[in-house]
């Protein structure tokens, strides 16, 4: 089996000083979605399902908000598959696991602060947001952990991570505003050969230098599979 990995290699820190590209307004359903912690629904069963679903809200938005871009462009959608039956989708496991993984660790930061992660090869003063330091895996070999393209012949996998914290930065608008704005992860957003995407949003920060609140952080995995 062959396998490709193309990673967004910086995580968002802080929001672009490059402006939102035009698709990035496009009119997606809960676009502007800022997370509400438990606290802040009715202790009711309508209460908890409503604050679950958010989530899930903001993964069809991003997907809604980066199809535009494709389309935009030209290149085919990328799909979200719901497993049935209670099974895992693998690639969304895997980024649902890392997005709590990161904010639970907190490893986003710089080498000095955090002191046990892989430094970032483009800036050795930070850490590499993509590879777990309790795990030392890579995107790659958490989807394969995951099952992914299990029966396959070729197979590729790509991961953007982003962090943003304010209102106005926590949205899955900001999110990919971000991600269209910095070189590599608009690389991977708009590769043409990938055609499915998942993302998972974590409440909090994955940088131990941030504690302002609501902080979000967003793991976002992109696949193809022959």
């Amino acid at each position: 089996m062959r396998s490709l990995v193309l990673l967004g290699v910086l995580a968002a820190l802080a929001v672009p000083a490059s402006p939102a590209l035009a698709n990035t307004a496009a009119p997606c359903a809960d676009a502007d979605l800022v997370y509400r912690e438990k606290s802040a629904f009715p202790d009711t069963a309508r209460g908890r399902y409503d604050h679950l679903m958010q989530t899930s809200k903001i993964e069809k938005s991003v997907l809604c908000l980066v199809n535009a871009e494709r389309t935009a462009r030209g290149l085919q959608p990328v799909k979200r598959y719901i497993g049935l039956g209670g099974r895992q989708v693998p690639l969304r496991a895997a980024a649902s696991k890392e997005a709590a993984a990161a904010v639970r660790i907190r490893w986003w930061g710089t080498v000095a602060q955090v002191g046990d992660c892989t430094p970032l090869k483009s800036d050795p003063s930070r850490c590499d947001v993509h590879i777990n330091p309790e795990t030392g895996t890579d995107p790659a070999a958490r989807a394969k952990a995951a099952g992914y393209c299990r029966n396959g012949t070729s197979w590729a996998v790509a991961e953007n991570a982003y962090l943003g914290w304010g209102r106005a930065s926590v949205t899955p608008r900001a999110a990919v505003t971000w991600w269209m704005g910095s070189p590599p992860h608009r690389a991977t957003i708009l590769t043409p050969g990938y055609t499915e995407m998942y993302t998972r949003a974590a409440y909090g920060s994955a940088d131990p230098s941030v504690s302002a609140t609501p902080a979000m952080t967003y793991v976002q995995m992109f696949g193809r599979c022959s």
